[in-house]
């Protein structure tokens, strides 16, 4: 039965699940029921068909990533023409009245106001800027000419924007299935997660060495990873030299390098704590998730955890790279399992009120005009 709603198309640049391809399922999940909502995806992504089941339909164009080589930087005007052409044809096939874009370096959404769309565009900051150097200037400036709402994921993003551009908070919520609350019995054994895909600059070098401290007094303790690569052989490189390190400092024994996972909350369920050590975070669904399963987390000072958790209250926040500090936070839990009992049930309460789906939804509908009358 053909529906009445009518579409939104949501275009995202993932090329396997991250943080920003599960923000991109949450505003369709938040949807239903009200709007249609068609993903845009790169046609390299290897996303699977099962991870795609929240959206009203997927669409594959050829969206392409600037990257730092001479060949990708020929090839980048060429293939955003034909993406914009492309997103540009699905737009009027399917009569989309909204264009959603997950962040703000594609410009094959911003293009197609010169190919005669006419429909409101809102366009996230999920990423920092300056990340991207000076493109990233450029990106960002052609992105709130073409939209009508730049959309901030954290105040932490919003402080990285031009102080001239206006944009309006939006933080991610909390996944439906972390909202159950926790049935599992408190870990009696010193189990600390760290989700997070195989990138440098995640921080599981910095947890290998905090962990190489800790051992001597709390023999104990296990560090747990989950991620993947994406795919990329820099990733592939970074993660054997995450193995080599723990061989170097004789803690193989303690860690386990763990894939992809596709329910992060059967890995943190159980747990004892949660480490994200990140150089730079716009907001952080890792940490939402830990702190949704009742989890003391510790988390470096790295922008959007600041956020999420309360030092001393919920967690403990440390500067970015110090492994002494990770170290001393990780052995004050496993000394006093009733603090972390009780940071961890207060980081729960505080990411179910703050981070909502309610809170998420009526905001993200009034953006869009669709305001929740139930």
């Amino acid at each position: 039965m053909k529906s009445n709603l009518k579409k939104v198309y949501l275009m995202d640049g993932s090329i396997a699940i991250t943080g920003a391809f599960i923000s991109a399922r949450e505003i369709a999940r938040s949807l239903q029921g009200r709007l249609e909502v068609v993903l845009v995806l790169p046609q390299r992504s290897i996303i699977s068909d099962s991870d795609l089941s929240e959206f009203a339909g997927v669409r594959r164009i050829a969206i392409r990533p600037l990257r730092r080589t001479i060949q990708d930087a020929a090839l980048y005007i060429p293939f955003l023409i034909i993406a914009a052409l492309q997103l540009r044809y699905w737009l009027w096939r399917d009569r989309a009245e909204v264009l959603l874009l997950n962040d703000f370096y594609l410009m094959q959404g911003a293009l197609t106001k010169l190919l005669m769309y006419r429909g409101p565009i809102l366009t996230w900051v999920r990423i920092e800027p300056s990340s991207f150097g000076k493109v990233g200037s450029i990106w960002l400036w052609l992105a709130e000419k073409n939209s009508d709402h730049i959309v901030a994921v954290s105040r932490h993003i919003q402080a990285c924007l031009p102080k001239y551009m206006r944009s309006e908070l939006l933080y991610n919520l909390v996944s439906a299935e972390f909202l159950p609350e926790p049935q599992h019995e408190k870990s009696k054994e010193f189990h600390f997660v760290f989700i997070g895909n195989y990138i440098f600059g995640k921080g599981q070098d910095v947890a290998i060495e905090a962990l190489s401290k800790v051992l001597p007094k709390c023999p104990d303790v296990k560090l747990l990873f989950y991620g993947g690569d994406m795919g990329l052989e820099k990733n592939r490189a970074y993660r054997l030299d995450l193995e080599e390190r723990a061989d170097h400092l004789g803690v193989t024994h303690a860690v386990c390098f763990g894939d992809f996972t596709p329910s992060p909350r059967a890995v943190l369920s159980g747990a004892f704590a949660s480490l994200n050590l990140s150089r730079s975070e716009s907001f952080s669904r890792t940490v939402l998730e830990a702190c949704a399963c009742g989890l003391p987390v510790i988390a470096t000072r790295c922008g959007g955890p600041e956020e999420i958790v309360s030092d001393q209250h919920t967690g403990f926040l440390i500067p970015i790279g110090d492994a002494e500090s990770c170290a001393e936070a990780m052995i004050r839990l496993c000394a006093e399992p009733e603090l972390a009992a009780r940071l961890g049930e207060a980081g729960r309460a505080r990411v179910m009120k703050l981070f909502s789906t309610e809170a998420f939804k009526s905001q993200l509908l009034h953006l869009l005009n669709h305001r929740d009358q139930a």
